[in-house]
């Protein structure tokens, strides 16, 4: 077997979130793409007919519909359009009589080239003589319901960390004590390689074995030392740029792409190997996998999850949106236990790169917004909170940019309640009525500055974490030490490039002792790290 990638290639570099990026000059041409490609806003909620449920029912999909309209023969006819289909596009399913109140139930056709699992479901009528949108559109939002797999999940604790692949077959992470790792999925590279075939809705899909033999090793190794596995989908840039999406084509520059989601041979293909990771790691020989993250810092559009900028924040969330519900309907129908996140960096309600990012914050409310438009679903948030000024490791020390509101331009572990607050308010609930998992998917401090100074930072964010009752883990960026980030005076790792450990290691190792936190407070200037915390 080959070995792991290293860490240094998969794992997301902190070098490259600060680098100096050249301004790109646009062709008109994209401009004009960009406009004809561009997706209508949701249906707004007074359209004549609204679709009130899209849900599985065995073999079958049962929509139900609210509202009258008239129409030329008395009849409702549904249509299933794919994510990338809008207005008069897509394919009769049902029809029924016009009324206040209708239900359609058809096949859901899963396994075939017809499954209608991955599309969302719009009444037509016929007026005039000419097919007419009716009513808005409402994808099916119970995929669990077609689960064979319920599996418990490894929660057994928050504290984790991005593994070195060269440290895999030490001891290192059961020192530790990690309950929790994630590790990155480039399905460019699994799609280039052979070796394995899949199955999937009447499709054979070939994806690479040297690639996928190092899950096969991981997450068991890690399942085995009771350590939560989370996989990171990202779209790395290969030879085959068919899995970008068509406006982010026009760049070689970006570290990830957004998916392609405006084409059909794209959605099935995120779809298939989405399903065929959920399914090969889910309680099998291979272990299980209880979280999946799509994408990496989705609202960090230039570096992180490239479209062009002419398609504007709408465009992104929307075309990025589409990208979770494939995952998350993929992933859900396979594990009902397992969980979906989104991804999005320290900017909050500002950023300090206009044009190449957008605030979090209102990507995030934009993200719900359509989501909820076309059937709420479970969908959870990664962040990733690193402080304003990444060299700086003091986490703890005041900054105008990360203050203790919404407004906060940043959100850093010291002001992470805010995040939290937010989604703890009823417009950003789950269907379920219940708040969100926030997931600290990444977050780490260098040493250059010295090593008291990263330890503290660690051992307040992880205290910040246990605190908040609504965060369920934090993954401190990394283990060890990458090579090129050291040349751009950046060291978060717990050990350094020659095998010796940091004060860090020790501290995390024993981060839940009293004497740790008190060394920690000391560090801090105060008599209790504890009367610094922000509990929810």
């Amino acid at each position: 077997m080959k070995p792991f990638p290293s860490s240094r290639l998969y794992g997301n570099t902190v070098r490259l979130k600060i680098r100096m990026i050249s301004c790109l000059l646009i062709p008109a041409a994209l401009w004009l793409l960009a406009a004809m490609m561009a997706l209508p806003l949701p249906v707004s909620a007074a359209a004549a007919v609204h679709v009130a449920d899209a849900s599985i029912s065995g073999d079958s999909v049962v929509v139900s519909t609210q509202g009258l309209t008239e129409t030329d023969d008395g009849i409702y006819h549904l249509f299933a359009q794919l994510p990338y289909e809008n207005g008069r596009r897509g394919l009769e399913v049902a029809s029924a009589p016009a009324s206040e109140t209708a239900v359609f139930t058809f096949p859901l056709n899963q396994g075939t080239a017809d499954s209608n699992l991955y599309k969302r479901f719009a009444v037509f009528v016929k007026k005039g003589g000419k097919w007419t949108v009716a009513s808005d559109a409402r994808y099916i939002t119970n995929p669990e319901a077609l689960a064979q797999h319920t599996f418990a999940r490894h929660d057994l604790g928050k504290k984790g960390i991005l593994p070195a692949a060269e440290l895999l077959s030490t001891s290192g992470l059961a020192e530790l004590g990690i309950r929790q790792i994630t590790y990155n999925v480039p399905i460019g590279n699994v799609f280039a390689g052979t070796g394995i075939t899949y199955e999937y809705n009447g499709k054979t899909y070939t994806f690479s074995r040297a690639i996928v033999g190092q899950y096969d090793h991981l997450v068991p190794l890690m399942n085995g030392q009771n350590i939560q596995v989370t996989l990171v989908f990202l779209n790395n840039l290969t030879d085959d740029t068919s899995l970008l999406h068509p406006l982010s084509r026009d760049y070689r520059g970006a570290d990830y792409y957004a998916f392609n989601t405006a084409e059909r041979s794209g959605v099935e293909r995120l779809a298939a190997v989405a399903s065929f990771f959920a399914t090969r790691y889910s309680g099998g020989q291979y272990g299980t996998v209880d979280n999946w993250v799509v994408g990496n810092e989705a609202n960090a559009r230039l570096e992180w999850h490239y479209m062009t900028a002419s398609a504007g924040i709408d465009r992104q969330v929307q075309e990025y949106e589409k990208s979770v519900r494939i995952c998350y309907n993929a992933v859900k129908s396979v594990n009902a236990n397992a969980r979906v996140y989104i991804s999005l960096d320290r900017e909050w309600a500002g950023t300090d790169f206009p044009g190449r990012h957008y605030p979090g914050r209102t990507f995030l409310q934009k993200f719900n917004d359509y989501a909820v438009s076309e059937g709420n679903y479970g969908w959870d948030l990664a962040v990733h909170p690193y402080n304003v000024q990444i060299y700086d490791p003091k986490v703890w020390a005041y900054s105008p940019k990360a203050v203790h509101s919404q407004n906060s331009a940043f959100i850093t572990m010291r002001n992470i309640e805010i995040v939290t607050d937010l989604m703890c308010t009823k417009a950003y609930l789950n269907p379920a009525g219940e708040v969100r998992s926030v997931f600290i998917s990444e977050v780490g401090y260098s040493s250059l500055q010295g090593e008291s100074l990263q330890a503290a930072s660690m051992v307040y964010g992880y205290l910040q974490c246990e605190a908040n009752q609504y965060i369920d883990g934090y993954i401190y960026f990394r283990q060890l030490d990458d090579p090129t980030e050291v040349q751009l005076s950046l060291a978060s790792g717990l050990v350094n490039l020659n095998g010796s450990h940091k004060l860090s290691y020790s501290w995390y190792q024993n981060v839940d002792s009293p004497k740790v936190q008190a060394e920690a407070a000391a560090v801090m200037g105060v008599s209790d790290i504890h009367t610094l915390l922000t509990s929810r």
